[in-house]
């Protein structure tokens, strides 16, 4: 699975707003060192975002940590500027770096959106006006309205109000981390950077461990605790995922996607792309495209 690294650049200020009018939302799956929220202003389709693929609608708005591969896409065809979207970037410790104590609070939010946070209910209908403020506003305004925007987010999060919810199925349990933590969950996003960038491959459980740094009797103990599932279920979530991006990107007959992404059989495909979406891979485009 090609996932393309993007280098966000904002010489001449610390974040980056940009306002995308488009026909459609046709980019490719991509990285990068900065933060983002993302907001859907008009436009329906398919959301990647690390390991979950959902449908997204108007109003979908995502805040995402560093390096989280994601692409927002919808059919081809459409009018012009009928999508819209107005994005935030800035870098992960923008509020550390600022120097200020009163934004250490901040710290929490950012690692609970390290695998990606939907923002819904009335924490998203106030987070979208600010953004809209953000927009219109000088850069000295823009950079107060970005602390009160991660401000309205950060008090959602402490006090576990409905609207934040995570993504991926590895998000990180928010809170102090020992340094065993640590250390384990650096070897399990360099895991997980290996899966994702391995899906058509045969991925042995060998393998995987020596990555992860355990032995391969320790190695299923080890990904369920950190991950939340077992090698192989995270393995055909990934391959799905990358399928049901597949499906709707193009045209490629379906017997090519599944050998594509990593499945032995066609078979074996339909069947674990219809547990995890409900339908056949066919389907699927025909109800995506419309």
């Amino acid at each position: 699975m090609k996932i393309e690294r993007e280098v966000v650049r904002h010489p001449d200020a610390s974040m980056r707003c940009l306002q995308l009018r488009l026909a459609a939302f046709r980019g490719g799956l991509h990285r990068h060192a900065h933060a983002e929220l993302t907001w859907i202003e008009r436009g329906r389709g398919l959301r990647w975002v690390g390991d979950s693929v959902e449908p997204f609608g108007d109003g979908d708005l995502v805040l995402l940590g560093a390096e989280v591969a994601h692409v927002w896409l919808t059919p081809e065809g459409g009018a012009p500027r009928s999508c819209a979207a107005t994005v935030l970037q800035f870098p992960e410790d923008w509020a550390a770096s600022t120097g200020l104590p009163e934004l250490r609070g901040l710290a929490g939010l950012m690692a609970r959106a390290a695998h990606g946070l939907a923002v819904e209910g009335a924490a998203r209908r106030e987070v979208q006006g600010l953004m809209a403020r953000i927009a219109a506003a000088d850069a000295p305004r823009r950079a107060a309205g970005l602390i009160e925007l991660l401000a309205v987010l950060a008090d959602a999060a402490r006090r576990r109000l409905p609207g934040l919810r995570p993504l991926s199925a590895h998000a990180p349990v928010p809170g102090p981390e020992a340094a065993g933590r640590v250390l384990r969950r650096q070897r399990t996003e360099r895991l997980l950077r290996w899966i994702q960038d391995r899906l058509a491959e045969e991925l042995r459980v060998a393998d995987a461990s020596a990555i992860a740094g355990v032995s391969p009797a320790a190695f299923a103990r080890f990904f369920r605790r950190e991950v939340g599932k077992g090698f192989v279920e995270f393995v055909n979530d990934a391959r799905c995922s990358w399928a049901a991006l597949r499906l709707v990107q193009g045209s490629e007959p379906v017997a090519d996607i599944a050998h594509g992404c990593g499945f032995p059989t066609l078979s074996n495909f339909g069947e674990q792309f219809r547990r995890r979406h409900g339908v056949a891979p066919r389907a699927y485009r025909r109800q995506a495209l419309r």
